[in-house]
């Protein structure tokens, strides 16, 4: 009983934390792609200090849509938005910028980027020289490039007017190119060294920023650009990031690349039993005890995201069918002191409980922190 008031007090904090207050919002004049001057208002709170802050109207993204036609798996696309906005703020501070979807790219120009080059006269993809029908052409031309994201970062000058003064470019490329010799033939699949891939995009990152430059305004915004290399299509885990670099006013070519060492992994797989070891004994333990207790569960599935080669973030998945709420009560308890007892606190662990109906619940216990919290949905 102790843990279940714990639950409800824990899922009441939640919420009046989260809880918006809309009198104090600040009006803001701000200067649009266009460059005239418009009204607009920013939130008085903010979800997270590490979260910037986003002004309203809100304006989606000028290529709004392109990123689910290019990038096949669903978890590729969530992670590459994300993580696109959590590497630029090291440049952009959180505390200083605003943050708006890409307002300079739209989808005419984006698509014509990301065909082949004489395909359009600004494809990005390699030249195609041999016959279309031929799988030799596509092996010795493979796409690498899958999609390009545009995110703008906006701050005040010192006449309080909010201008565009940054920009984060995401570069999606593919591990694996699939392709067709004719419309309703077999898929042919050819793999991408990360070596090769890694080199094609720093040449068209290049490209790209060049591009940028001569748009009107853009001539002097500070870019970051990040490389992100896709998993396959059916993949459960995500693809990660792998490069970063940022170029400075004015500048119109990356001249120093960072490597980034990022990996999500699947538990249970083979991977995540040969190279870390440690943590997949953790989540067999987690879900030989589930298996224990609750024999009528689906299966358990981790996904771990690796930074610096330290486990930072562990999200597991747990369907499960239930003949009531009292029993998603007592199971959620359960796995509750599960978690407290069975991962160490220096990565984040969140766990999602759910039937083949509804999310049944959450538990999440931050980095650093002893006890998670939890919700139950109705």
């Amino acid at each position: 009983m102790k843990i279940i008031k714990g639950v409800v007090l824990a899922s009441v904090l939640i919420l009046s934390a989260c809880a918006p207050t809309f009198d104090k919002e600040e009006e803001i004049v701000q200067t649009n792609e266009n460059n005239k001057r418009e009204t607009a208002f920013v939130p008085s709170f903010n979800v997270s200090e590490e979260e910037y802050k986003i002004i309203y109207p809100y304006k989606p993204s000028q290529a709004r849509g392109v990123i689910v036609n290019q990038m096949a798996n669903r978890l590729d696309i969530d992670v590459f938005e994300v993580g696109l906005r959590d590497h630029a703020k090291s440049y952009f501070d959180p505390d200083l910028y605003f943050f708006q979807e890409g307002q300079r790219i739209d989808s005419n120009t984006l698509y014509n980027w990301l065909s082949r080059e004489g395909e359009t006269s600004s494809g990005l993809n390699p030249v195609m020289e041999g016959p279309e029908d031929a799988i030799e052409s596509h092996q010795e031309a493979p796409k690498y490039l899958s999609h390009i994201l545009e995110h703008d970062f906006l701050k005040k000058n010192e006449d309080g007017i909010v201008e565009l003064k940054g920009m984060s470019i995401g570069i999606a490329l593919k591990s694996t190119y699939r392709f067709q010799t004719e419309v309703g033939g077999p898929y042919y699949y050819q793999d991408i060294p990360e070596k090769v891939m890694v080199k094609e995009g720093k040449e068209i990152a290049n490209e790209v920023i060049q591009r940028i430059r001569q748009m009107e305004g853009l001539e002097e915004v500070p870019i970051v650009v990040a490389l992100f290399r896709e998993e396959d299509q059916n993949a459960m885990s995500p693809g990660n990031f792998v490069a970063k670099t940022v170029v400075e006013v004015g500048g119109a070519a990356a001249k120093q690349w960072q490597d980034i060492d990022e990996d999500y992994v699947l538990f249970p797989s083979n991977e995540a039993a040969v190279n870390y070891n440690e943590e997949s004994q953790l989540m067999q333990e987690f879900t030989d005890e589930i298996a224990r207790y609750f024999p009528n569960y689906v299966g358990v599935i981790g996904n771990g995201f690796y930074k610096d080669g330290e486990l930072a973030e562990l999200n597991i998945q747990i369907p499960i069918e239930f003949q009531g709420k009292a029993e998603v009560v007592g199971f959620t308890q359960y796995v509750y002191g599960l978690v407290m007892e069975t991962f160490p606190n220096y990565f984040k662990v969140e766990v999602q409980i759910h039937s083949h109906q509804q999310q049944e619940s959450v538990i999440v216990r931050e980095a650093g922190e002893t006890d998670p919290f939890v919700y139950l949905y109705q």
